[in-house]
C-alpha cells in the first residue's frame, strides 16, 4: 500500500463516508457500510480482510436472490471497496468478489415469503419503534465523530475509549437494522376492529383469573417485537399468549410455566 501503517476497516469507512455527506442516499450508505464493518469486525485491519470473506458477506446478504434491495446494498459495499483500492488503502481488488446471486424464485414464492414475514403491530407499538429508530439514527453521527477522534491515538491495542465507542456504534447499528427490518414487514392493526366479540385476538386486552390462587390480571396480546410484561403487554408467541389466542370468554386454558402447570379462565376481552 506504499505505507507500513495499518489502516483499520472502521477508519477507512469513516474517511469514505466523509466524502458522501453532501450526496443523495448518504444515510442509506452510512447504515450499510457500518453494517458491513460490524459483520467483518470493527477491530479488523483493512488489508487483512480476504476475498473469501467478501464472497461470504455477499452470499449471506444476497441469500437465495430474493433478499429485498440486496443488489443495491451490495453495490454500496462494492463502490466503497473500489474507492479503497484506488486510494491505496488495500492492495487487493476485493470489489470484484461482491456479486449478487440471481433469483430463481417465482413470483408466487416471493408473495408467500412476504406473507410469512408480515409482522402485525398495534398503533402504540409501531409508534414506539418509530420513535426509537429516530433516536438511534440521531446517535450515529456523533458516535462516528468520537471514533475518528479516539482513533487519532495510534496505539489502538490499548485504546479503551476507541473500543468502547466502536462497540456502542455496533450495537446502535444492529438495533437500527432490526427495527428497520421489523417496520419494513409491519402491518399496523386496529385493535378496535379486531375485537368485535368475545374471542381473544392480537391487540386484545384479556382479563384472566388464576384458578388456583383466584388472582385476576389483565394483559394485552401483542407481537413479540413490542412485548413488555412490565407494561402489561405479552407476546402472542409466548406460552401464555399462545394459550389464549382464539379462546372465548368463559373458557379455561392450561399453561406450562416455570413453576409447573397453571390453569386460567378468560374473564373478559376488550380492545
Amino acid at each position: 500500500m506504499g505505507t507500513d501503517e495499518s489502516v483499520l476497516l472502521v477508519e477507512a469507512v469513516g474517511g469514505y463516508i466523509e466524502t458522501l455527506v453532501s450526496t443523495d442516499g448518504y444515510e442509506r450508505q452510512h447504515k450499510e457500510l457500518y453494517r458491513f464493518v460490524h459483520w467483518c469486525g470493527p477491530e479488523r485491519v483493512f488489508d487483512d480482510i480476504s476475498a473469501p470473506e467478501i464472497g461470504d458477506y455477499a452470499e449471506q446478504l444476497g441469500g437465495t436472490g430474493t433478499t429485498p434491495q440486496a443488489a443495491e446494498r451490495l453495490q454500496i459495499v462494492r463502490t466503497f471497496l473500489s474507492y479503497a483500492r484506488k486510494k491505496g488503502l488495500i492492495d487487493k481488488n476485493l470489489a470484484q468478489h461482491v456479486r449478487v446471486r440471481k433469483s430463481k424464485s417465482r413470483a408466487k414464492d416471493s408473495q408467500a415469503q412476504e406473507s410469512k414475514n408480515t409482522i402485525e403491530l398495534t398503533p402504540d407499538g409501531h409508534g414506539q419503534l418509530v420513535g426509537e429508530l429516530e433516536k438511534l439514527k440521531a446517535e450515529r453521527a456523533p458516535l462516528a465523530v468520537q471514533i475518528r477522534t479516539a482513533a487519532a491515538d495510534k496505539d489502538v491495542r490499548e485504546n479503551a475509549p476507541l473500543e468502547a465507542v466502536r462497540e456502542q456504534l455496533g450495537m446502535v447499528e444492529s438495533r437500527i437494522a432490526t427495527i428497520e427490518e421489523t417496520l419494513k414487514d409491519a402491518v399496523v392493526i386496529d385493535p378496535a376492529s379486531r375485537v368485535t366479540g368475545r374471542t381473544v385476538t392480537l391487540g386484545a386486552r384479556v382479563s384472566m383469573k388464576d384458578l388456583k390462587t383466584g388472582k385476576q390480571s389483565s394483559y394485552m396480546l401483542v407481537s413479540p417485537s413490542e412485548a413488555n410484561p412490565l407494561q402489561g403487554k405479552i407476546s402472542n408467541a409466548s406460552p401464555l399468549g399462545k394459550a389464549f389466542i382464539g379462546r372465548r370468554v368463559g373458557q379455561e386454558v392450561e399453561v406450562e410455566t416455570p413453576r409447573g402447570k397453571a390453569r386460567y379462565k378468560v374473564m373478559g376481552v376488550s380492545a
